[in-house]
């Protein structure tokens, strides 16, 4: 597995691709929306103006959480990359939020006489550069934070993802408005609308899953039974309980309580421990913070084919 330190160095440099682009974008659609009479173009420029904030975040939050851990910080700097999840989830919010105010409004002008001017042909090539980059992004984002398992980083894919889709919803507008005359504009204010949903539901999940993790919530049920699954499948090990698990960061950390023979010496005793220790550390990662508390078990609990 990658050392802590390999990942944060591949999560900034997948993070500053990002903030290139977003830049570009960002200003490749306020001038081509100002210039080509698009209010759809500029308030998606908006939106990637938060994708490249958001894109700082991420930068601050693992630079900051890679640090190593230090007599302050004895279990590390790993929930500064949480905080930058919920960072990220609050400009996805108000992209979202923005995004459903101005389509609803629209929506409700349009039933009013309030359409807005006709866009120049040429916004419709900025438009479709910017969902092809975008969705780009979304792809190699996502398949770097999946591969470093950064809930940061895969976040930020989804905020890529976003935008692109926020650009389809501008495609369809002055696409409409272009070519299908005044009636059709409104497809611009109903699509945005729609989308600025499913922005929403994503934000909402993610701003839980981050709000769970620092608040210490356990690993999910799956998990644990999985690691007493581990834990019981290792030789000399007798009725694995009192487990607290959480997340600090990108890593878990697992207290156990586990039994052994009563008749073991201390080293052999502390050996049993070591092995469930390594046994954890290959399946959930070197990083893991682990602690593992011996007991002694009723001889009328050993079964014999298990002990050592």
């Amino acid at each position: 597995m990658k050392s802590y330190e390999e990942r944060s160095k591949k999560i900034i440099q997948v993070t500053r691709v990002g903030i290139y682009w977003n830049l570009m974008l960002t200003i490749a659609k306020f001038a081509a929306g100002y210039w080509g009479r698009s209010y759809a173009l500029i308030a998606d420029a908006i939106h990637s103006l938060t994708d490249f904030i958001s894109d700082f975040a991420v930068l601050i939050g693992i630079k900051v959480a890679s640090k190593p851990s230090d007599e302050n910080h004895h279990y590390g700097h790993g929930k500064f990359e949480t905080l930058a999840t919920i960072a990220i989830t609050f400009t996805l919010f108000f992209a979202g939020m923005n995004m459903l105010w101005q389509g609803s409004k629209d929506i409700y002008g349009n039933f009013f006489g309030s359409i807005p001017p006709s866009p120049k042909v040429f916004t419709i090539v900025i438009v479709i550069a910017s969902i092809i980059v975008k969705e780009a992004l979304y792809r190699y984002t996502l398949q770097k934070g999946t591969l470093y398992n950064s809930k940061a980083v895969i976040t930020n894919a989804w905020h890529h993802r976003t935008d692109a889709f926020s650009s389809v919803a501008v495609l369809i507008g002055i696409s409409g408005a272009i070519f299908l005359g005044k009636s059709w504009r409104v497809l611009d204010p109903i699509a945005a609308a729609v989308i600025s949903l499913y922005i929403l539901k994503f934000a909402f999940d993610t701003f839980k899953d981050a709000i769970d993790e620092l608040l210490e919530a356990s690993l999910d049920e799956s998990i644990n039974e999985e690691i007493l699954q581990t834990v019981s499948a290792v030789n000399g090990v007798y009725n694995p309980h009192n487990m607290r698990t959480r997340k600090i960061g990108n890593h878990y950390a697992i207290n156990l309580h586990i039994k052994v023979d009563p008749d073991l010496n201390i080293v052999k005793a502390h050996d049993i421990a070591t092995e469930v220790e390594t046994t954890l550390r290959e399946k959930y990662g070197e990083e893991a913070f682990l602690s593992i508390h011996i007991e002694p078990c009723k001889p009328e609990n050993i079964n014999p084919s298990q002990s050592k």
